[in-house]
């Protein structure tokens, strides 16, 4: 039975279980809110601070897109990294609330997604796979609205359906060959050192540029990954206002200590004139950011007679070159500090067809 008035029952589990009847914008229904507690005092503390919410929000209040994109912004942007916040915030001002900012949210529903996608496709090429991100964005700020103010809602499904992640093939062995040997040729060059352990340890293009002096160990012969650099939209919401940032990396996963290969560990070893601060140092700054880092490597390529390719491909190139000599996926994974090894497999790894060759003799 239930204490007096409260609406609280003791379960058979020992727990307790209140419950508070919603009420719908029609003033009926007879569905309910449930909360649950160790205690019948933390049941109750549960449900008084939710109807101080209704009453401080109402379900009267009529929400629209932009209210709730506010809300989830403001309040979700200080758990989140200062790049999770830009890109977020950036789908939110450039393609949501110019089209739907004023739109009730309650009128969100899987027509109406399918509308507002229709109408970005006709302004802009975008991928499927962007497309999806935006839809995101709106859901998982319509989520969050629901659970944290109780506001009665219903969630639309994703519109754009899940895209498969397609596999990027690396630059052949013969242009990797070329540039290698550039890099060696001049590897006093600040820039071209570092491209040369980007290429050997699968680094990401802003923990390259973040990389220090001090995070090489030759004694013990590591690499300490614990930073990375990027260039990023600032929070003060002035058009295309953009700071660089220096901070810890993508995930824990990413903060790691990768070995030295022997190959590298000689030219690390040489003497040089400055061997302190950062690994590519800028012209203006002590440090170089992803966008000058890229522009250089982009001028190496062309010297080198090759057609150009992204930094990030360098990744891709050393993850297949790993595979093909025999690395363990799991080991593989950790040391390009991906949290599953699943998301090694999707991404970088790509049989090469000398390899396939050597499988297929195999049917003789």
């Amino acid at each position: 039975m239930p204490r007096r008035g409260t609406n609280i029952y003791r379960r058979k589990d020992a727990r307790w279980e209140g419950r508070i009847k919603k009420e719908n914008d029609g003033g009926a229904g007879g569905k309910y809110w449930y909360f649950y507690g160790k205690s019948y005092g933390e049941v109750k503390k549960k449900m008084e601070d939710a109807r101080k919410k209704y009453r401080e929000y109402g379900l009267s209040q009529k929400y629209t897109i932009g209210e709730v994109m506010d809300i989830w912004l403001k309040e979700c942007s200080p758990y989140w990294k200062q790049t999770t916040y830009a890109a977020y915030s950036g789908i939110v001002d450039k393609y949501i609330l110019p089209r739907i900012g004023c739109m009730q949210v309650r009128s969100m529903d899987e027509e109406m997604m399918e509308k507002f996608l229709s109408g970005i496709r006709e302004q802009k090429k975008l991928s499927n796979r962007y497309l999806r991100n935006i839809c995101s964005v709106i859901i998982r700020a319509m989520r969050y609205v629901r659970k944290k103010r109780h506001y009665e809602m219903e969630i639309p499904e994703n519109a754009v359906c899940p895209v498969k992640q397609e596999q990027v093939i690396p630059p052949s062995e013969k242009e990797l060959t070329v540039l290698e040997s550039y890099l060696l040729q001049h590897a006093q060059d600040d820039t071209c050192i570092g491209i040369l352990i980007a290429y050997h340890t699968g680094l990401r293009i802003g923990e390259v540029c973040a990389l220090t002096w001090e995070d090489i160990d030759l004694d013990e012969e590591v690499i300490y990954i614990r930073k990375n650099l990027q260039r990023v939209k600032t929070t003060d919401h002035v058009k295309n206002n953009t700071e660089i940032l220096l901070q810890t990396p993508k995930t824990s996963a990413s903060f790691r200590i990768i070995p030295i290969p022997p190959v590298l560990l000689p030219l690390l070893k040489e003497p040089r004139e400055e061997k302190w601060g950062y690994i590519i140092k800028g012209k203006k700054k002590a440090w170089a950011e992803p966008r000058t880092l890229q522009y250089r490597f982009a001028k190496i390529l062309e010297e080198c007679g090759m057609e150009g390719f992204n930094f990030h491909m360098l990744r891709h190139a050393f993850a297949t070159r790993c595979i093909a000599r025999g690395f363990d996926v799991k080991s593989l994974s950790e040391i390009l500090g991906h949290s599953n090894t699943q998301t090694t497999l999707n991404l970088y790894v790509h049989s090469n067809m000398k390899r396939k060759k050597e499988l297929m003799e195999q049917f003789i």
